[in-house]
């Protein structure tokens, strides 16, 4: 591999990131055409995110990416600076980096998504928990506070009928040791 592969192999597995990312984001060109080529009845929902590259097997997205390379070599072939460079070469890597992009602008997405969800899920976790130990506290005050309350009106109610006994002087006459 020359500098020229390299080089066109790490740009395109850039590219393809993007173009992944782009059409995750936003799919209104495959929307187009989908809607010129397709009757009313076989075109895409409104909220489907289908795209070329999104929510496609490894054979559509490969022919898009052909598809699209034909068009930029087509392009590349017609400047006169460019002289039989081997451009198969370039086309190949270009193609295998195009396809590696996508593939881990899949993976960064799909991990993305995941670990948002896990962090929400967390985070709910952890309000649910807190609301716990808040309500559950607010309860053993109140119930600390009703058994204190409960003890004093037990107290009170033990200690009034208490109040009527007789004093001591008058129990031991009662029982005859004092005269």
């Amino acid at each position: 591999m020359n500098i020229l592969e390299v080089i066109i192999f790490a740009s395109s597995v850039v590219f393809g990131i993007s173009i992944y990312w782009l059409e995750s984001k936003n799919n209104k060109l495959y929307r187009f055409f989908n809607k010129l080529f397709n009757s009313k009845e076989l075109q895409i929902p409104a909220n489907s995110k289908k795209g070329f590259i999104i929510e496609q097997g490894f054979m559509p997205r490969f022919i898009y990416i052909n598809i699209f390379l034909i068009f930029v070599l087509i392009v590349v072939l017609f400047l006169p600076i460019i002289k039989n460079i081997g451009i198969q070469y370039q086309y190949v890597s270009a193609l295998i980096g195009i396809m590696i992009g996508i593939y881990l602008g899949n993976f960064m997405i799909s991990i993305k998504d995941k670990s948002e969800e896990i962090i929400d899920q967390v985070v709910d976790t952890g309000k649910e928990i807190i609301d716990d130990l808040k309500t559950k506290g607010k309860e053993a005050v109140d119930s600390l506070s009703d058994d204190k309350k409960a003890e004093t009106t037990e107290e009170k109610t033990t200690e009034e009928p208490e109040a009527p006994k007789k004093s001591a002087r008058e129990r031991l006459k009662d029982k005859g040791l004092i005269k």
